[in-house]
């Protein structure tokens, strides 16, 4: 269980840094080790769906004020947003 949760968290960050553009690289990849070595494996998964979004689908994700069903994932987005 650890080895699949240590590939997937590989998997994501790798992901993470080369999204496309140089801005929405750094951004998500800032944030995704910000938060990554301390979410479960569900949220690992939420989280990988989340970074393979396009860009304009995840700013508008973090910039949303809809507040209803949100993962753990989405919400520490919309922190992460705020401080940056």
């Amino acid at each position: 269980m650890d080895s699949n949760r240590q590939n997937l968290i590989n998997k994501i960050k790798y992901r993470a840094q080369y999204r496309g553009t140089k801005e929405m690289d750094l951004f998500v990849f800032k944030f995704v080790n910000e938060i990554v070595e301390n979410l479960n494996l569900e949220e690992l998964e939420d989280l990988n769906k989340l970074i393979n979004l396009g860009d304009e689908e995840l700013i508008k994700i973090s910039e949303s004020k809809d507040n209803q069903n949100l993962s753990k994932v989405i919400i520490k987005l919309r922190e992460f947003k705020e401080k940056y």
